[in-house]
């Protein structure tokens, strides 16, 4: 991989996490905790994925 991809995807996470964090503080608690739910799974699947 190189330097330039590398930078993208660091830039393009920061970026990710930063409107993720501004979605989740605008939500209501009851939809936080749905939205909490959904990415515990996602998560949980992709790990699921790299170990196998």
């Amino acid at each position: 991989m190189n330097r330039s991809m590398m930078m993208g995807l660091v830039t393009g996470g920061l970026l990710g996490a930063t409107v993720g964090m501004y979605a989740v503080s605008n939500m209501s608690p009851k939809d936080r905790k749905k939205a909490m739910r959904r990415t515990r799974k996602m998560l949980s699947k992709a790990v699921m994925m790299n170990v196998l």
